[in-house]
């Protein structure tokens, strides 16, 4: 087994893990659209397709490295990451609408998904509450922006901001939350 696939298999031992990592992500490009000057649609193409991207392959990593919670939601939703940010970023000349349309798709998509992983988990992860929530925040980001998609790229980026920022600390919470499950589990 390669180094970098037994590095993967210890980052995402646990599913808090990942939870935690994809919540430190969110909060990370939170705080890079809030400092970005937002002049140009081509620093939010390249900011938000590195982060769709990342947040794809973490949601893949996980599907692939923890068989116990193992989902086709999260599959799905790494992928469609995946693809949304490989767009964003191959295509950063984008105008506002059809970014703000992009985005407004993927928050849909990967929100829906989101509850789904939610639903299958609620009879053994205790936190499944807080993983719902933020599927149905990120619908109602995804919907706001499909409703208003020539909001202004300032309205945009403020936006992703306040969502991801959101976002980020519902995910560390579910991820803090499921990791104290399993060591409960651990010792029981």
């Amino acid at each position: 087994m390669a180094m970098s696939a037994i590095a993967a298999r210890k980052l995402f031992k646990h599913s808090g893990t990942g939870l935690m990592f994809r919540g430190a992500l969110a909060l990370l490009l939170a705080w890079a659209v809030a400092a970005l000057p937002v002049d140009t649609v081509f620093a939010l193409a390249y900011v938000f397709g590195t982060y769709a991207m990342t947040d794809g392959v973490a949601n893949l990593a996980h599907y692939y490295y923890d068989p116990v919670r193992h989902s086709r939601w999260s599959m799905i939703g790494g992928i469609a990451s995946v693809g949304v940010g490989l767009v964003a970023v191959s295509w950063p000349g984008i105008a506002v609408m059809p970014l703000a349309l992009l985005i407004g798709i993927w928050a849909l998509a990967l929100g829906i998904t989101q509850i789904f992983i939610a639903l299958e988990g609620r009879t053994t992860i205790r936190a499944w509450r807080s993983a719902a929530l933020t599927g149905f925040v990120l619908i109602a980001f995804g919907v706001l922006l499909l409703v208003n998609p020539g909001a202004g790229i300032l309205a945009l980026s403020g936006m992703l901001a306040a969502f991801t920022a959101v976002a980020g600390v519902l995910l560390v919470v579910s991820g803090i939350s499921m990791r104290r499950v399993e060591a409960r589990s651990a010792t029981v």
